[in-house]
């Protein structure tokens, strides 16, 4: 089957469970799909699943709350496990490290490799900010789909975006399927037995979608029947109808029209589309989840203390009426375009003339069948653009804030019930925790103070530590260091240049050590990496060094890692009664671009010392 998650999230309940649902969700509304491991179900079966779902992900985040690695000496335990198995299929194992982490002195061999991996602090103050840098560092992209799928006046249509692009690639640049004389698809026992589960498969998840769109549909009728006479509207009475709805759709058992592992196998070399074929259930499940996001809104605007006047609320439920047709008209040529392949007319005659007459909500019908894929294409795009200029004006006459309120509303409803309570008691408990939206907006108002805070502090630091004419080589490293604890690399990086200018010809490393600054300030934001000691020379009357090259950056002493001098002094004294100690540095690849790669080095106690210059001046627990 294909991927169902990009990133997975390894914790611990004890100290790092709410990190890793705040990354989750945060994630998810970026359009990652994201794997949350549940510590309860590490059991029986189950693991198995686990490492299914590490195979499968590109990254692999390990939280760490303080001593979150102390128990991994036990060959049970599960975290370690977790870990290993990531490490030994090479995924992007990314530690996010909360404050109060460090790494212990003695780890497992075969969880060493984590000491040297690209990890990020996280920083609850600026948490926007800790977000961006680590998606930085992420291998998976974020689908358009996903990134839409929590808005909740996109409603249910996100999901079609995944339909409507594989129609799109589909309906261009591809030769249409030319009809043949004979034979006529399906033609041999096989290919009509594939045919005909596809078609099975296919009836289950448009049966399914009529039943979730027609839950959604009452829900807008209801609210369309109290706006119309508001005066004698009931909203208790509208307010179970809505619930009772919301409980439908949550009691749905959508995975009994999952594609099943014979007809994906079977579908690999026939000519009907994979992708189209399983992006149906990816509708199906998507659909259903929005549309509860979607009746948490409707209760938002149906509130009589709401902001939004009695016009502006029925032209916002009559726009999500019309986004709902179009989403089935979309959903209609997907399957039309999907099926195509099927030439023989007797194959498709029970469900043209048959089930598809029983269909309510999807229009498609055996008299609007076409065989053009350019056509269903075009009719796709054309629901597509009607659907997005909606969204534009729900969007406008909404706003953001109440559309984030409903989403952190429903996010929360979802785990509650994960953990077990009932929806009502969900519902009970979100509502003592969240306001109005009046609420959220003062919360959107505090961070944006915040934010501008930050940014007059570091604007105020951009002119306090720039560099000037006047300023002599030492306070121009200085100053770089200032902007590398900042993360102000593009300003660090100036710094570099004004130093290297000043010291033309006086020093004959200038241009591989300043060369290799750059680098390193270049690639902190992929690496985590923006501290370490520069090899800017040698000792005096020496021209090399046996193990270190001008311009490697130290970072790490006998596996510790070494952030500045004084860390550097103190881990090789350590190594004294050795006759040699390991050294990690960032040296250059030597390919295009500028990037660098962890080396590591074998130094003798009696080898002569080098010149180094620290990149930073930050101190470390």
């Amino acid at each position: 089957m294909t991927s169902k998650y990009d990133i997975f999230i390894s914790y611990r309940r004890d100290g790092g469970e709410s990190t890793a649902r705040i990354i989750r969700d945060k994630l998810t509304e970026q359009g990652y799909r994201v794997f949350l491991d549940v510590e309860s179900l590490r059991s029986g079966d189950f693991n198995a699943k686990l490492y299914s779902v590490i195979e499968e992900c590109k990254d692999f985040l390990l939280i760490l709350p303080p001593g979150g690695l102390d128990r991994c000496g036990s060959e049970d335990d599960w975290v370690r496990r977790e870990a290993e198995y990531a490490l030994e299929r090479e995924k992007n194992v990314i530690p996010v490290m909360l404050r109060g982490f460090a790494f212990p002195d003695s780890l497992p061999a075969s969880l060493e490799g984590l000491r040297y991996k690209n990890g990020i602090e996280s920083n609850f103050q600026f948490f926007d900010a800790f977000i961006d840098k680590l998606q930085s560092f992420l291998y998976a992209k974020p689908s358009l789909a996903g990134r839409l799928r929590w808005r909740p006046w996109y409603g249910v249509v996100a999901a079609s975006l995944v339909l409507l692009v594989l129609a799109a690639a589909i309906g261009i640049g591809i030769t249409t399927w030319g009809r043949r004389e004979e034979p006529l698809y399906p033609e041999t026992a096989s290919e009509k037995n594939l045919t005909g589960s596809l078609l099975y498969y296919v009836q289950n998840n448009m049966v399914q979608m009529e039943q979730a769109v027609e839950y959604l549909d009452d829900a807008y009728l209801a609210c369309e029947q109290y706006l119309d006479h508001p005066e004698e509207g009931d909203r208790t009475a509208l307010l179970a109808e809505l619930q009772g709805k919301r409980r439908m759709l949550y009691q749905m058992d959508v995975s009994i029209s999952q594609m099943p592992e014979e007809l994906y196998t079977g579908l690999q070399d026939s000519p009907f589309s994979v992708a189209d074929a399983t992006a149906l259930y990816d509708h199906l499940e998507l659909f259903v989840e929005n549309s509860i996001g979607s009746i948490y809104f409707l209760e938002f605007l149906t509130d009589p203390d709401t902001y939004l006047d009695w016009k502006t609320k029925m032209n916002v439920l009559q726009n999500y009426r019309e986004i709902l047709q179009e989403e089935m008209k979309i959903m209609a040529w997907d399957i039309n375009n999907l099926l195509l392949p099927v030439e023989n007319p007797e194959v498709l005659k029970s469900f043209q003339y048959e089930f598809l007459p029983q269909l309510y909500y999807i229009p498609l019908q055996a008299s609007h069948w076409s065989t053009d894929k350019e056509l269903l294409a075009s009719e796709a795009e054309k629901s597509w653009n009607a659907i997005s200029r909606v969204m534009e004006r729900v969007g406008l006459l909404i706003g953001e804030s109440n559309m984030e309120l409903l989403q952190e509303r429903a996010g929360l409803i979802r785990d509650l019930m994960e953990d077990g309570m009932s929806l009502e008691e969900a519902e009970g408990q979100v509502g003592q925790l969240l306001g109005k939206s009046q609420l959220l907006a003062e919360k959107k108002a505090q961070l944006q103070q915040e934010k501008q805070r930050l940014e007059e502090m570091l604007e105020e630091a951009r002119q306090k530590f720039a560099p000037r004419e006047e300023d002599g080589t030492g306070t121009l490293w200085n100053k770089m260091r200032r902007f590398m604890n900042l993360g102000l690399y593009d300003e660090a990086e100036k710094c570099v240049e004004a130093y290297r200018e000043k010291t033309q010809g006086e020093d004959p490393h200038t241009e591989e050590y300043c060369e290799a600054a750059v680098r390193l300030i270049r690639n902190a934001g992929r690496t985590g990496i923006d501290y370490g000691l520069l090899v800017i020379g040698y000792e005096q009357e020496q021209q090399e060094n046996s193990s270190y090259q001008i311009g490697d950056v130290i970072i790490a002493v006998n596996g510790t890692p070494s952030h500045n001098f004084e860390e550097f002094s103190r881990l090789r004294e350590t190594a004294m009664g050795e006759d040699t100690y390991t050294v990690t540095v960032l040296r250059a690849t030597g390919e295009e671009g500028g990037y660098l790669e962890q080396v590591e080095l074998t130094v003798s106690v009696e080898s002569p010392k080098v010149l180094m210059c620290e990149m930073t001046d930050k101190v470390y627990p």
